[in-house]
């Protein structure tokens, strides 16, 4: 990767690092790379950073950093072999989805658009391991990929006004969970028990980050109701 050519200042604060194809394993190597070195090191320079398909994004104090001297620092880091990273041995996070029909509000839509059985969609979702493409959105929102093509359908023409916290949804080739009722146009196909994100004045909690592994598990209506009244604080 020529750092040189991957490196532009979007603003007078915001510099963007153009790392590669988003679902690509080097460009997912990189993003860990540079994120732990981040966490470890806390420059002084950097205010914020965030990822998103391919890019990753830096709010810094511009007078305490230079071009060159943050080529020079990314290349060390991408360049490190010793801290090469196998993604396929992250933590895998594992979500509880219950898919009856009342929070599958979709399922049936999709199976009649893709000619694929409720059964067989919801085995399909939770068949495969998910990387976090992105975070955003609201806090906690994260884009999961890749779903399996013979689930892959456009976002609904009509969006809801209102989608409740904790609903499992698909649409193109990413699946996501909507961490507090919002607005939304994605395919709704279960909901999940609990909480994805916590808030407080101080920090957001959440708990799928940049890059991490996700698995879902299909519970039953029993199972969603005994571990969302455990997780509820009241």
């Amino acid at each position: 990767m020529n750092l040189g050519e991957s490196i532009q200042w979007i603003s007078e604060d915001t510099i963007e690092l153009c790392l590669g194809e988003p679902v690509a394993q080097e460009t997912l190597i990189c993003v860990e790379k540079i994120s732990q070195w981040i966490h470890v090191t806390r420059p002084e320079w950097l205010i914020d950073y965030c990822y998103g398909f391919g890019v990753f994004s830096l709010v810094v104090r511009p007078e305490r950093i230079e071009t060159t001297t943050l080529i020079a620092e990314l290349s060390d880091i991408l360049s490190d072999q010793a801290s090469e990273i196998a993604l396929g041995d992250s933590q895998v996070i594992e979500i509880p989805v219950c898919y009856a029909p009342e929070f599958g509000l979709d399922l049936q839509s999709i199976s009649e658009a893709t000619n694929v059985s409720v059964d067989a969609i919801i085995d399909l979702h939770c068949g495969r391991d998910y990387r976090v493409l992105a975070t955003g959105f609201v806090p906690g929102f994260a884009y999961l990929g890749e779903t399996d093509h013979a689930i892959h359908l456009p976002r609904r023409d009509t969006p809801r006004t209102r989608i409740p916290a904790g609903s499992v949804a698909i649409a193109e080739n990413q699946t996501v969970v909507y961490p507090r009722e919002t607005p939304g146009g994605w395919h709704i196909i279960g909901r999940m028990p609990g909480s994805i994100v916590s808030l407080s004045k101080d920090a957001i909690n959440a708990k799928l980050q940049m890059g991490r592994l996700v698995r879902f598990k299909s519970i039953s209506m029993d199972e969603f109701l005994t571990i969302e009244a455990a997780d509820d604080p009241g």
